[in-house]
């Protein structure tokens, strides 16, 4: 599966990038600003996508590292085989809440791109600012039933 991990290295190549991006025109504005008095008028628009790209382009590597907010002291206190039903359960959540993102996001796009919905100075479509979204969120249903498969396979093995 080396395209798998070909396509895993581009979400996170596109993160790393657009963060590199974000900060450099961040630093960039603040000192046109107030070293030149010359502030950038695009530079909020610009952030927006970036921020965005950044955000969701990283969450999926987020779940693929266990980075994400996990409280998991109440789920070590029950036993294993509740463990792999609670497992099964949150994926299952999990994938709902995510898939109801992908599906609305989805319509939301479409909606800036039937209407030309486009940014005020920068005249970017709103369109591909917001794709990284459902792409997002479709690659971390994929990656957490990833690692709740491991998590259960584990399990398995240890009890």
């Amino acid at each position: 599966m080396k395209w798998i991990q070909k396509l895993r290295q581009i979400d996170i190549g596109i993160s790393v990038i657009a963060l590199v991006l974000l900060i450099a025109v961040t630093f960039a504005g603040v000192i046109f600003r107030y070293v030149f008095s010359k502030p950038f008028s695009w530079q909020e628009e610009v952030q927006l996508a970036l921020i965005i790209w950044v955000i969701f382009f990283g969450a999926r590597y987020a779940f693929e590292t266990f980075s994400h907010v996990a409280i998991d002291m109440l789920y070590e206190l029950f036993p294993a085989k509740a463990q792999k039903v609670l497992t099964v359960l949150i994926a299952v959540v999990v994938t709902v809440v995510l898939g109801c993102i992908v599906v609305f996001s989805m319509k939301y796009i479409q909606i800036m791109f039937h209407y030309h919905l486009h940014t005020s100075i920068l005249h970017w479509p709103y369109g591909w600012i917001y794709l990284p979204v459902p792409i997002s969120c479709i690659c971390m249903i994929i990656q957490f039933w990833e690692n709740s498969v491991a998590e259960l396979k584990t399990k398995k093995e240890v009890k």
